[in-house]
């Protein structure tokens, strides 16, 4: 069986330049755009049931949820504004009380760390929803357009 990844002390790390990179803060939610395959119709008259085959991945978008502060996330809202696509990381937790440290960008791309799983991609930031509800903090909903596959990346096994 598998290890267990737990939530605690995962990241979320984001490429704002060629070799810049931002850790997102006050993280509450995140997941990862999803791959859903197309379906090719390949059916003819000689068949009794509709044929299909896989096309193209389309690639979705995913959401983050983060307690807002408008200090820390205005470089978010600046690639909201802007509409660029660049290069996101999320990383398994280094242990049970850390995690790993910032990485490094090279034209853009995350040099993605080889002691934790890890998953990137690249997207824009579709939509930036800050809300307020009654006795409660500021939350913003971020939505990310993916473009392209979501990568794994996973820790070298043992010896």
């Amino acid at each position: 069986m598998g290890q267990v990844i737990k939530s605690k002390h995962s990241q979320l790390f984001v490429a704002v330049a060629a070799a810049e990179v931002i850790k997102v803060t006050r993280l509450r939610s995140v997941g990862f755009p999803d791959g859903k395959a197309s379906e090719i119709d390949i059916s003819d008259f000689d068949d009794d049931w509709d044929q299909f085959v896989a096309g193209r991945k389309q690639t979705g978008s995913t959401s983050i949820e983060i307690i807002y502060d408008s200090v820390d996330h205005e470089k978010l809202e600046e690639l909201h504004s802007t509409g660029a696509v660049v290069n996101w990381l999320v990383t398994a937790p280094l242990s049970e009380t850390a995690g790993v440290a910032k990485p490094d960008a090279v034209g853009g791309v995350i040099t993605p760390p080889t002691t934790v799983l890890s998953k990137q991609f690249d997207g824009f930031v579709q939509n930036f929803a800050v809300t307020s509800q009654d006795n409660d903090v500021w939350k913003a909903t971020i939505t990310i357009r993916g473009s392209g596959a979501v990568t794994t990346h996973r820790p070298p096994v043992g010896p």
